[in-house]
């Protein structure tokens, strides 16, 4: 009974797109200015796909009101659970411990102290976010995912610092229940109302709607559009590939391709399978930009909403069909942040924007990461962490370079890098010979369909630039007192 009643008073959440929203009672702690925060995270949602076609209302929001679209923004390690801690607490996937998706390395239980959990790092489901913004005075509530392997068993488990709690298992679409609370939930099935992101608006505006003297946290991580990708049944078949144009990546291994990669079949029932979950993807996304805008229409004034994907997907470039990989269309996410009639207003970006974001003017192309999004959101809500972030202020400060780092929980090999603006350098484990690094250079090369540290070593500036980032990856790889697998890389 002492660990449900524990529980009750927590909430939490997992998956890719961040809305922010910061409310305008005063509260105890909490300046009368602190706006109310909103995460709206999407799963699985790649970065090119939040455009005025796609996501209509999403960019209606960004070109009405004071807004940053994020256009270089990505994720260290490019799988669903190790980003979610990592956006949840600040933190690398090398300071929590959490790398994957299950396994000793990954999952729910990877990030839950014991006694419930098995988690390793002192920076767990006991230092997140949520319960900073608790401890200051704030509601909190988790709607949606929170972490790989859970509920499965675990209805009675609320994590701390969480007063709502309605959490969902991944790719739940239809036939299922929620962990609500503490407590298992009546039975969602097949019918309309009952597909899932109807069912989690619902549930957000609710929360949003409740009468409160205190400014909320909402963290609400939609199940879509990760895989089955099912639509909202008014949005199947809403998008086709016509006038898609593949980039040059698709369906081929590039010069100097590491050997899990050469190693994949691609053949035209598999073109057929990419393309299908391609337009399901759409589809399904469509029905999370639908329930931003009713969840938008029920803000209130003083809010900021931070958009954002928990990890990037390929649809068959370099042969590829998920996450994991180091490559652009993995690591990058979509990040926005939106202020609705804040009290202290949004500072927006001055970079120019690329086309496809035509329906926005105010871009930032400095570099963004899931770690920055607990310390840019505490520092907007004047919000003291618990803790020292890895993370950085995304309105304050900027980096030049940032870890690239995957266990292998499932494919493909374990491997630890460094990705900057220009260049993406990576190195496999042993396993990986005779191909066991990869340089790529992300100006001349935007579709990384070439190798330099296999096709070009010995040219006169590939070696130098093979050699800074070997050295730099060093650095960011092997650093003294964190957590990595046995199967590292980089051993110190």
């Amino acid at each position: 009974m002492g660990r449900l009643l524990i529980r009750l008073a927590l909430v939490a959440s997992s998956s890719a797109f961040v809305l922010i929203s910061l409310a305008l009672t005063p509260a105890a702690a909490i300046a009368t200015s602190s706006p109310n925060v909103v995460i709206i995270m999407t799963d699985d949602q790649r970065w090119d796909t939040v455009t005025s076609q796609y996501m209509p209302h999403l960019s209606r929001i960004l070109s009405q009101n004071p807004s940053t679209t994020y256009t270089n923004s990505f994720v260290p390690t490019s799988v669903c659970c190790p980003s979610r801690t990592s956006t949840l607490t600040g933190d690398y996937s090398h300071t929590t411990g959490v790398f994957g998706n299950q396994g000793q390395w990954g999952g729910f239980l990877s990030f839950t102290a014991p006694p419930e959990g098995n988690s390793i790092s002192s920076i767990n489901d006991t230092t997140t976010m949520s319960v900073d913004m608790q401890k200051a005075g704030y509601r909190t509530a988790l709607v949606g995912k929170y972490l790989n392997g859970y509920p499965s068993g675990d209805f009675d488990y609320v994590a701390p610092g969480w007063n709502r709690w309605f959490a969902v298992g991944t790719g739940a679409y239809y036939n299922y229940h929620a962990a609500t609370n503490g407590k298992r939930s009546r039975f969602f099935g097949n019918a309309p109302k009952d597909y899932i992101t109807r069912v989690l608006s619902r549930v957000a505006m609710r929360f949003i709607d409740a009468p409160s003297a205190r400014p909320f946290f909402l963290y609400y991580a939609t199940t879509a559009p990760h895989g089955p990708a099912i639509p909202d049944p008014r949005d199947v078949g809403r998008f086709n590939l016509s006038g898609y144009v593949q980039p040059p990546s698709f369906g081929k291994a590039e010069s100097g391709a590491p050997n899990y990669i050469k190693s994949l079949t691609w053949d035209s029932s598999t073109v057929r399978e990419v393309n299908s979950f391609h337009k399901r993807q759409l589809d399904a996304n469509y029905g999370v930009d639908r329930s931003i805008a009713q969840i938008w229409s029920a803000l209130p004034d003083n809010t900021v909403v931070l958009f954002m994907s928990d990890n990037g997907y390929t649809w068959g470039e370099h042969r590829w069909n998920s996450k994991h990989v180091p490559y652009n269309s993995s690591v990058r996410i979509p990040v926005m942040v939106v202020g609705k009639n804040l009290l202290t207003p949004l500072t927006t970006g001055t970079d120019p924007c690329p086309s496809m974001y035509s329906f926005t003017t105010s871009c930032d192309a400095r570099i963004v990461l899931n770690v920055d999004v607990a310390p840019t959101l505490e520092g907007m809500a004047n919000v003291a962490s618990g803790h020292v972030f890895d993370g950085l202020d995304m309105l304050t400060s900027a980096r030049e370079d940032f870890v690239l780092e995957h266990w292998n929980d499932s494919y493909p090999p374990t491997y630890c890098g460094v990705r900057s603006a220009d260049w993406m350098y990576v190195m496999y484990n042993k396993f990986e010979e005779p191909v066991q690094e990869g340089l790529y250079d992300e100006n001349a090369d935007l579709y990384e369909m070439n190798n330099l540290a296999v096709t070009d070593p010995a040219d006169p500036t590939v070696a130098t630039e093979l050699q800074t980032m070997r050295d730099r990856a060093a650095t960011l790889c092997q650093v003294d007192g964190s957590i990595y697998p046995n199967d590292w890389p980089f051993q110190g």
